[in-house]
């Protein structure tokens, strides 16, 4: 994947300028983190050529966790949809990392368990999966970990396993007894018999789930650009929320998942949760750089609003967008 990014990085930068007088559309590289629902916006607003209509020819490539946001640093791609942890941390290094948009505003994991476990207790000193550490399924597992009173080092041992694919099939060969998935994931892991131990969606926590994310230089350079793909998502937003029949349909196409009741369980449990105004939110951020203070002294330093641009969402609002999307 990240040969075939690279290989199209020049056609990025001699195409990235805006539509020309000839009409053709500005060409813009995205990596979306995770096949799962918390990316479904970005797939609905290309199948539904909604990028398209806001001048933009966007293709979405996949890179799992925090390589996203490297193939960002590295001039890749200028925008990304990411979990926020993998951000913050950048910018905490010193990355050029900016999130100009919060999607989903909560975490929307769940810690699936072999059969046999029934409580957190039961999981003491045993194998824990994520996807990376530092990724946002890193962060949600750690985070749970703390919540109920357990010390995520010296309780378990957590192993990086890769996508929620490499988790899900860790889990059903007992290389881990328990891991943080998402739908579609967690409706396949049920049919497998795995407990859903901990749906972390129902704890109500302030959490960058699926944000996006550029760079303050390319936010200044082509901020036209990141107003026309933040409207194409806003309006892919409201497709998904709007249109379920379509939204299964292209969810089942990007996951590559048959099963009807699959499909419908991963558009429910992520539909509810869409803000209609995307604004970055800062408790969001500083959940995340509490969690991260107790492995890095910078984060105990780090104040929320220096890592999100609210601006773009604001001068939509000012323009009255939203209000006409969602009227």
């Amino acid at each position: 994947m990240f040969k075939t990014v690279r290989l199209t990085i020049l056609a990025f930068f001699f195409s990235i300028s805006l539509t020309t007088a000839t009409g053709h559309a500005a060409k813009l590289y995205v990596v979306y983190a995770s096949i799962g629902g918390t990316q479904a916006v970005g797939w609905i607003a290309k199948e539904a050529a909604i990028f398209s209509k806001h001048g933009l020819d966007v293709d979405l490539l996949f890179t799992g966790g925090g390589r996203a946001v490297t193939s960002l640093l590295g001039g890749d791609t200028p925008i990304v949809t990411v979990g926020g942890p993998s951000a913050i941390s950048a910018r905490l290094g010193g990355g050029d990392v900016i999130i100009t948009a919060h999607i989903f505003d909560t975490i929307l994991y769940s810690l699936m368990v072999s059969p046999e476990v029934q409580t957190l207790a039961d999981l003491k000193g045993k194998k824990l999966g994520a996807s990376r550490f530092g990724s946002a399924t890193d962060f949600a597992l750690r985070y749970v970990l703390k919540k109920y009173g357990f010390d995520p080092v010296r309780d378990f041992t957590i192993f990086q396993i890769g996508g929620q694919a490499e988790t899900l099939a860790a889990l059903r060969a007992g290389s881990i007894q328990g891991g943080v998935i998402a739908s579609p994931a967690t409706a396949e892991a049920r049919r497998l018999g795995m407990r859903e131990l901990i749906n972390m969606a129902t704890l109500g926590v302030e959490y960058p789930q699926t944000t996006v994310v550029t760079t303050e230089r390319f936010l200044r350079d082509n901020r036209d650009t990141v107003l026309r793909f933040t409207r194409a998502y806003v309006e892919g937003m409201r497709r998904f929320v709007d249109d379920r029949e379509f939204s299964i349909g292209v969810i089942g196409k990007y996951t590559k998942i048959e099963s009807r009741a699959t499909l419908e369980a991963t558009y429910d449990d992520y539909a509810p949760y869409v803000k209609k105004v995307p604004a970055p939110v800062a408790g969001s951020i500083k959940t995340v750089l509490e969690q991260l203070s107790a492995t890095d002294p910078r984060a105990k330093a780090g104040r929320p609003r220096d890592f999100i641009d609210s601006s773009v969402v604001a001068e939509l609002e000012r323009e009255g967008f939203f209000q006409r999307i969602w009227r």
